[in-house]
C-alpha cells in the first residue's frame, strides 16, 4: 500500500511510484508525514573513535623485567654456577699458599734449637747462624759417648760427667756449617767452635762448666779446624791459651802448629769449670780462630 503525501490518496498497486492526480512521489502507507517535511534521519549510532595507529619504525623487541635481562639478571642459575668454581679455585689456592708459608716458618722455627743445646752424637751440624759477639747459653753435654777422635775420659766408677759449653762470641753460620761452643765437645773433629769478632779473636774465650767439682789432670785439645787439612791451614790455629780454673788459678797452654790432637798435663787442679782465653795464634788465610775438640782426664 502506497499513499500520496499531498492528497492522501491511497494506492494498492505497489508498483506505482507517483500519484496519478498530482504527480507527487508516493510513500508507504505507514508514513503519514505531511508533504514537504523532510524525513527524519535514521537514528545515529554512537561510534567510539579508534586510537590513531602509530607506524612502527622497526621490528619490535619484547622487553623483560631487569632481573631477567642479560645486564641486570640476578647471578643465579648458569652465571652463578660458572662463577662459583672460579671462586672456589681462588680460595683453595690462597689457602694452600698460606699453609705452605706456615709450614716453611714452622720448619725454620723447629730446626732452631737453643744456642749450644745438647750435642747429639752422629747428628748433622745444621744449627742456624747466631749473631756475632753473643754469649752462648750453657747447654749440658753428656761426654759418655763414642768419639771420632777424643772424648772426656770417665773414671772406672762414678756417674758420667756432664759438661756445658759457652763462649764470648760465635762466628755466623756458613750454609749448614755452624760454629757453636758445644761443637768443641761433641766428639767430632769435623765441627768446631770459631770465635765471631773481627781479627784473630785474641782475648775471646770458651768456657766448660762441669756438673760437679772434679780433680782435673790432663786436657786434650785439637787446636784448629780439623775438618780437612786444607780448612785447617786456612783458619787461624791456637798457639797459646790461658786456662783459668774455678779455684782462682790459671796457666798458659802452648801448642805446636800441627794437625794433631795434643795433650797438656795440668797436675791435679780441683775445679768446677775451665775457661780458655785465646792468647796467641798461628795465622792462616782466614782471619777467624777455631777449636775443634776439647776433652778432659779427671777423677772425682
Amino acid at each position: 500500500m502506497k499513499r500520496c503525501p499531498k492528497c492522501q490518496r491511497d494506492y494498492s498497486d505497489d508498483t506505482l511510484r507517483f500519484c496519478l492526480d498530482d504527480g507527487v512521489p508516493l510513500i508507504g502507507a505507514a508514513d503519514t508525514r505531511p508533504l514537504g517535511r523532510e524525513s527524519d534521519p535514521p537514528p545515529t549510532a554512537v561510534m567510539y573513535e579508534p586510537a590513531p595507529t602509530i607506524k612502527s619504525s622497526g621490528a619490535t623487541i619484547p622487553s623483560y623485567p631487569s632481573y631477567l635481562s642479560g645486564e641486570g639478571r640476578r647471578p643465579q642459575s648458569r652465571d652463578a654456577r660458572q662463577s662459583n668454581p672460579l671462586l672456589t679455585v681462588g680460595v683453595v689456592t690462597i689457602a694452600v699458599l698460606l699453609l705452605a708459608l706456615v709450614c716453611i716458618a714452622g720448619f725454620f722455627v723447629l730446626r732452631q734449637p737453643p744456642v749450644n743445646g745438647p750435642a747429639q752424637t752422629g747428628a748433622a751440624n745444621s744449627k742456624p747462624a747466631d749473631s756475632p759477639n753473643r754469649k752462648s747459653d750453657p747447654a749440658p753435654v753428656d761426654t759418655k759417648r763414642t768419639a771420632d777422635d777424643i772424648a772426656t775420659a770417665e773414671p772406672s766408677t762414678g756417674t758420667p760427667l756432664k759438661i756445658t759449653a759457652s763462649a764470648s762470641s760465635i762466628r755466623l753460620a756458613v750454609q749448614s756449617n755452624t760454629y757453636y761452643p758445644a761443637n768443641a765437645i761433641d766428639g767430632k773433629r769435623s765441627t768446631a767452635w770459631i770465635e765471631g769478632v773481627d781479627g784473630p779473636g785474641l782475648g775471646e774465650w770458651i768456657r766448660f762448666d762441669f756438673d760437679r767439682e772434679i780433680v782435673l789432670h790432663r786436657i786434650l785439645i785439637q787446636p784448629g779446624y780439623f775438618k780437612s787439612p786444607q780448612i785447617w791451614a786456612e783458619n787461624n790455629r791456637l798457639a797459646t791459651l790461658t786456662a783459668q780454673f774455678s779455684d782462682g788459678t790459671s796457666r798458659d797452654l802452648n801448642f805446636n802448629d800441627r794437625m794433631d790432637s795434643q795433650k797438656v798435663d795440668v797436675g791435679a787442679v780441683r775445679t768446677k769449670w775451665v775457661r780458655f782465653v785465646i792468647k796467641s795464634v798461628y795465622y792462616g788465610t782466614d782471619p777467624d780462630t777455631a777449636l775443634s775438640e776439647v776433652a778432659f782426664e779427671w777423677e772425682p
